[in-house]
């Protein structure tokens, strides 16, 4: 979560989207970021209104970034093995579960994924429903959306949008693919493909991504 009161604007951080590149390019106006007592770095909307913060929600411009949800869910499953191995309080609940199932992506996804997906648990936060960061009661309350597969056309919108000028000096992270090709669907077995859509149809359907069919998807790998 961003807060700049000088540029009036909130940014609703969605994990997995470009986040460390664009807060890195927002930090010059940001007033208010993660990490501070009154919120946690990913924050939906129905959260940040319980902040102090909330008085700000219906003045200033409201945003976020979004990605395609299968290149988002297999990117968020390796953010959470890199966690389980680097930081303590990820380790201690998440290094149980890979010691378990190993290097098994769709295991983890049929198996732990979708049982906190729309949970809003800390430790599946790679994982909530992107819709969270921009509805409340089911009602698209943001101003504003950019894509991680445009970032760098959509910092440009979103800096004539603010009347501010936004600088990406570097990307943060490694790149999504700006072709609109998706880079780990070799990563995906049928199962997986169909909780994905089962799981994130809201996100399809509200940020526009297509579903894929899951007849074209191996029953298992090998």
């Amino acid at each position: 979560m961003n807060i700049s009161h000088r540029r009036e604007y909130l940014y609703f951080v969605v994990p997995k989207c470009a986040s460390r590149t664009i807060r890195s390019a927002l930090g010059p106006h940001t007033d208010v970021g993660y990490p501070v007592d009154d919120f946690r770095q990913h924050m939906t909307v129905s959260q940040f209104k319980a902040t102090q913060y909330a008085e700000h929600f219906d003045h200033y411009f409201k945003f976020t970034f979004v990605r395609n949800p299968y290149d988002r869910l297999y990117s968020g499953y390796m953010q959470d093995r890199f966690a389980a191995a680097n930081y303590a309080e990820w380790t201690e609940v998440k290094k149980p579960i890979f010691d378990v199932i190993g290097d098994d992506f769709n295991r983890y996804v049929r198996e732990y994924v979708a049982a906190q997906s729309g949970e809003h648990a800390w430790d599946y936060v790679c994982f909530w429903p992107m819709a969270a960061f921009a509805t409340d009661d089911g009602e698209f309350c943001i101003d504003w959306f950019g894509r991680a597969e445009t970032v760098d056309a959509d910092l440009a919108v979103l800096s004539q949008k603010l009347g501010m000028p936004i600088h990406k000096e570097k990307d943060m992270n490694v790149r999504v693919k700006a072709t609109g090709q998706l880079k780990y669907l070799a990563q995906f077995e049928r199962s997986t493909v169909e909780l994905v859509n089962e799981l994130y149809a809201n996100d399809f359907d509200l940020f526009g991504y297509q579903m894929l069919d899951p007849g074209q998807f191996p029953v298992s790998l090998p």
